[in-house]
């Protein structure tokens, strides 16, 4: 069992993250909540789909509507993500 000498002089101390480090923590911070964003919005589209069918059906039937939603919702993501990139540089320089 190690003693509790042995287990402070083993930490790190903490250190300041470089801008690096930062953007590519930040990245993985909202990239993950862009993910549980997108499964919440799955989710929840097949909810409705199944709701639409009385909640009736097989497993292969929620499968389906979990399909869809999903195939839906990232329809809708990428056109949001379209809608929003600047396009400017594609414009003639010589106008």
């Amino acid at each position: 069992m190690p003693s509790k000498v042995s287990e402070t002089a083993t930490r790190r101390p903490r250190t300041k993250l470089s801008k690096s480090e930062e953007n590519i923590l930040a990245h993985h911070v909202i990239n993950s909540a862009k993910r549980t964003d997108r499964q919440e919005m799955i989710a929840t589209a097949a909810y409705y789909r199944a709701e639409k069918r009385g909640f009736n059906g097989s497993e292969a039937d929620a499968v389906q509507d979990w399909l869809e939603a999903e195939m839906e919702v990232d329809n809708e993501l990428y056109a949001f993500d379209s809608d929003t990139i600047n396009f400017q540089f594609l414009t003639n320089k010589a106008e």
